[in-house]
């Protein structure tokens, strides 16, 4: 069972596509790593055991990350770092739905796609844009940007008041899933969560799952941090494969 593993760029957007040759892929899975990571170092760990269980998956630098780094990723302050991740939320999302639907849609007319932390927000944004998207599955992440946005700011010692001007007040709303209801479009979510999590708290996922879920979707929650334990992985890959029995 020899995985491969291809890289590439499409439209300028770096790409690492992870499958086995000659087998009919369960599905397409696009997988989103977080904040300043990059597609092999935060996708690695799910993007391989997915592509053994058959499925086509495929990785993408975020926009100004990885192989696409730019500033304020390179010598910017946490401040314009924090600036920027909004615009790197949907940028990212965008890409990816571009991607589908130029290089994926006639093999794949349907896709699965895990987002991991910031790359979760990345999933979440991406649903509100398209209705391609099969399963949506959040991973320590939130689908209230609003509130997230507050809690960072805060938590690294910036007055929030004098930090949320009205511009960027005016384009997180603009964003947020919270405040797109409507548009969200997917067959199912499964929303996993950390509840020790000091960077993405849980409860608003939680709330958000209590309110909006619907009978097949899944909720999940770990004693865990900021990361993603082994035994969230195996339930995520399960949840997956649950999905395309």
């Amino acid at each position: 069972m020899k995985i491969r593993l291809n890289t590439r760029r499409v439209e300028q957007i770096p790409i690492l596509e992870y499958y086995q040759e000659d087998i009919e892929h369960k599905g397409l899975v696009f997988i989103q790593h977080g904040y300043q990571s990059t597609k092999e170092y935060g996708c690695d760990y799910l993007a391989l055991p997915l592509a053994r269980r058959g499925y086509y998956v495929v990785a993408i630098d975020a926009y100004k990350h990885g192989e696409r780094i730019a500033e304020p990723y390179i010598t910017g302050t946490e401040r314009e770092r924090l600036d920027d991740a909004f615009v790197v939320i949907k940028r990212t999302a965008l890409d990816i739905i571009r991607l589908h639907h130029n290089v994926y849609v006639k093999r794949f007319p349907t896709y699965d796609i895990i987002g991991v932390s910031l790359g979760g927000m990345v999933a979440y944004y991406a649903a509100t844009k398209t209705t391609h998207i099969k399963t949506l599955m959040p991973v320590i992440s939130t689908p209230d940007f609003l509130t997230l946005a507050y809690h960072t700011v805060a938590s690294s010692g910036i007055n929030t008041d004098e930090y949320f001007t009205p511009d960027k007040l005016e384009f997180i709303h603009s964003i947020n899933p919270l405040e797109r209801l409507e548009k969200l479009r997917y067959e199912t979510l499964h929303v996993f969560c950390g509840t020790s999590d000091p960077v993405v708290p849980y409860e608003p996922s939680k709330r958000f799952f209590k309110t909006h879920s619907k009978p097949h979707d899944t909720y999940h929650e770990y004693e865990v941090d900021h990361n993603v334990s082994r035994s969230m992985q195996i339930e995520i890959f399960n949840t997956l494969d649950q999905q395309h029995q």
